[in-house]
């Protein structure tokens, strides 16, 4: 079954609620990434699983993103497609 996610945060990794600073610092640790503070995330909501997954946006565009999805069977919601997509646009102009 698919599951639907949802945008929890959007923004730069230090501006991150403390409540999803946990998951972030997951991610970055399975990405050996040191977080700076000014990175570009996306921190997803899973449906109603109560889990959530990390989106660094540096880089990426929405077909990438949905490809990491589908390999984990998630799929965005239409607002938070719309958010990233718009964000992508943005990013190229």
């Amino acid at each position: 079954m698919v599951q639907k996610a949802a945008i929890a945060f959007m923004g730069r990794s230090a501006d991150a609620p403390p409540e999803l600073q946990g998951f972030l610092n997951f991610r970055a640790g399975l990405e050996k990434r040191e977080l700076r503070g000014d990175e570009p995330v996306a921190i997803l909501r899973i449906g109603d699983t109560g889990s959530h997954h990390v989106l660094f946006l540096d880089g990426t565009d929405l077909r990438s993103i949905r490809e990491e999805l589908e390999g984990i069977a998630v799929e965005l919601d239409p607002e938070a497609c719309k958010t990233l997509q718009n964000r992508s646009k943005a990013d190229k102009e």
